[in-house]
């Protein structure tokens, strides 16, 4: 309570900035301010955006392992480049490999380099440069590509992800399906007309 009414900036009697929720009536606005989760949010934005937006000499505590996470060392936790927060170290590792996260470090100033994960591997060839025979290696890895959903993977955890997942399992099951009744996914449906 005193810490929302100190940062009216943050949090007013009709918004959370922090959740962006609009808060209609007093009972609504007790019962987000009071939530769980808008407790994690405001940990999160706190974690990410340290404590510069809070009022001055009113800063909350922050334990050890926030800490850590606002000054980069924690990435298993959130990405303060792309806003995110990890329940694994394996989602974590996931994200910052993806495409998602490389192309928001390409947006953010030169800064944003700092925080980017060191490169356990050097970095992969461009596939313009890769020669035809890699290109082949990498379709027929299937930790690099579905040849059934014809999907590409940036590591072995994303693959085994997706192997598991509901999309690749529902064409697995339409692929078994064409084949029991004698027609491939790939050949045109028969007319009846």
């Amino acid at each position: 309570e005193r810490l929302i009414r100190e940062n009216g900036h943050i949090f007013t009697e009709a918004q959370c900035k922090v959740c962006s929720a609009l808060l209609i009536s007093e009972s609504q606005r007790l019962a987000h301010y009071q939530s769980k989760k808008h407790a994690n949010k405001v940990r999160r934005y706190l974690s990410i955006h340290g404590e510069e937006e809070l009022a001055p000499g009113k800063r909350m505590k922050v334990d050890a392992k926030q800490q850590e996470g606002s000054n980069g060392e924690d990435r298993n936790k959130c990405c303060p480049i792309c806003n995110m927060t990890f329940s694994s170290p394996a989602v974590a590792t996931s994200h910052y490999l993806g495409k998602t996260h490389a192309k928001n470090v390409k947006q953010q100033s030169p800064k944003a380099e700092e925080v980017t994960p060191p490169q356990k591997h050097p970095a992969a060839l461009p596939t313009s440069a890769a020669s035809p025979n890699e290109e082949n290696k990498d379709i027929t890895d299937p930790d690099k590509f579905c040849t059934l959903c014809h999907a590409t993977f940036n590591n072995p955890l994303m693959a085994k992800q997706h192997y598991v997942g509901k999309k690749h399992r529902k064409q697995e099951t339409k692929h078994k399906l064409m084949a029991h009744y004698g027609r491939t996914p790939d050949a045109p449906a028969a007319s009846f007309m």
